[in-house]
């Protein structure tokens, strides 16, 4: 792959070490930010991909129109710095500010804009919830980055300052209801606690900062998603991470560090890496997966529309469930909620709904009346009816898209874990065994693409500082 032409090396990479091959499985974007890195250390990195490198980021065109699937925006940008520093490189991104933030949010108890701008009537009440958690932001990165481990100064400070923030609330539901907000602040607030895949009764406590956090601090590159595909790719490719497309494993034996591949050939390297969703990599190890539909995250409907014009809408729409308990009520039994997050993201005759669904595998078409209806809610709620209809095409990404090769049901941010086990204080465990690691959402649950790029780091840095298993 060609390199972006605003990347520009700032050394030399090392010569990889044959003597150190490491085999990392999946070739998502945690899989090829970790290859980066590794590969900038001198070992010899592969990665293993039964389909196209980039996971849920993925390049599809619809009418004519290129449109990016998976994460729409970036988070916590300093997470990104820190990576391209490890490496060494300036940052080839062009990072854009999305206009209009965390977009408009459509409460049942009226629109509310985050940030909340200085004329609107919930400015006041905004203060009020962001500017005690200001304290707070200077070590979202350190949180993001750094491995949990007490025995280090820096992830002390950062835990402390987030338990002063989040007060001795475990939930973001209990957060929210503390603070004693306007009830349409409150619930556009609460409805971040999805950026966890879980509803505000079960999502971390920070999931209710996070607006205050970055709200005001919102980018995408200048060409799209699909540049962060192509950056992750070039870096590792430039230092010498070979990717395997279309190379599916279907066994690991974690003790001599041996993979097989679907045609039956093994291949076997000194250290493996999943960057697989847990519940695969259990499948790849011979040991039952369990995973009742009542304890994943949730899965979704993703609508790519080619317009004929411009959409009249702001670049983001958010239309939170109505009620919180119903909804998640709905996905925890499996069953369609009578109305459901929805994300509507407008760039020009690109029209993109997200629907949040629960985690079932199911083939939702366009097509589908549960599908015509949330759209429709989403058409009358914005001003525009009949928005979809007109399109000149559209593709459907229903939960069946995201299930093959991850989490059971296509659940998109794995299995709903405790409270306490998500976010940056995480004890899932990165060292499965001596000659296998594992990296990726499922481990650093949430987050978006800053918990990939953090994951990412956390393993290099705890690679480095042990000896690679010999030969």
């Amino acid at each position: 792959m060609s390199r972006p032409p605003q990347a520009r090396l700032l050394h030399s990479p090392p010569t990889p070490d044959p003597a150190r091959s490491i085999g990392i499985l999946g070739g998502g974007l945690a899989g090829l930010a970790l290859a980066a890195l590794l590969g900038e250390r001198g070992h010899a990195v592969t990665v293993y991909e039964r389909d196209r490198a980039g996971g849920k980021l993925r390049r599809v065109t619809v009418g004519g129109l290129s449109f990016d699937t998976g994460p729409s925006l970036l988070t916590f940008p300093e997470v990104w710095q820190t990576f391209l520093a490890r490496l060494g490189e300036m940052d080839p991104l062009d990072l854009r500010p999305l206009p209009g933030g965390l977009g408009v949010h459509h409460t049942p108890f009226g629109a509310v804009p985050l940030p909340v701008p200085p004329d609107h009537p919930l400015h006041a009440a905004w203060e009020t919830y962001r500017t005690p958690l200001l304290d707070l932001a200077p070590h979202i990165g350190t949180l993001l980055t750094t491995p949990p481990r007490l025995g280090d100064p820096a992830f002390r400070r950062a835990s402390a300052a987030l338990f002063r923030a989040v007060g001795g609330h475990l939930t973001a539901g209990s957060w929210v209801r503390a603070r004693r907000l306007p009830e349409a602040l409150a619930h556009a607030v609460g409805t971040h606690a999805l950026n966890a895949g879980l509803a505000p009764r079960d999502a971390p406590a920070l999931y209710a900062l996070i607006p205050a956090l970055v709200a005001g601090n919102v980018a995408r590159p200048a060409r799209g998603m699909s540049q962060l595909l192509d950056t992750l790719t070039m870096l590792g490719a430039v230092r010498g991470a070979q990717v395997h497309e279309q190379a599916e494993v279907v066994r690991v034996d974690p003790a001599s560090a041996r993979l097989t591949l679907s045609g039956g050939e093994v291949r076997r390297h000194d250290l493996l890496v999943s960057a697989l969703d847990p519940a695969r990599l259990a499948a790849l190890l011979g040991r039952p997966v369990r995973s009742p539909v009542a304890r994943r995250t949730v899965s979704g409907v993703a609508l790519y529309a080619a317009l004929s014009g411009p959409a009249p809408l702001p670049f983001t729409s958010v239309l939170p469930p109505a009620d919180f308990g119903t909804f998640r009520a709905a996905v925890r039994a499996g069953a369609l909620p009578p109305d459901t997050l929805a994300l509507v993201h407008a760039d020009g005759p690109r029209l993109a709904v997200l629907l949040t669904a629960p985690a079932t595998a199911s083939r939702l078409g366009p097509d589908h009346p549960w599908v015509r209806a949330q759209v429709q809610r989403v058409e009358r709620t914005l001003g525009v009816p009949g928005l979809l209809a007109s399109a000149r095409d559209v593709l459907a990404l229903p939960p069946s898209h995201y299930a093959p090769g991850g989490h059971p049901g296509g659940a998109i941010y794995g299995a709903a874990l405790s409270p306490w086990r998500g976010g940056p204080l995480h004890p899932q465990p990165y060292r499965l065994h001596p000659r296998l690691w594992q990296v990726g959402t499922g481990v650093h649950p949430g987050g978006g693409l800053p918990a990939i790029l953090g994951g990412a780091l956390m393993v290099d840095a705890l690679l480095a500082e042990r000896r690679l298993a010999p030969r």
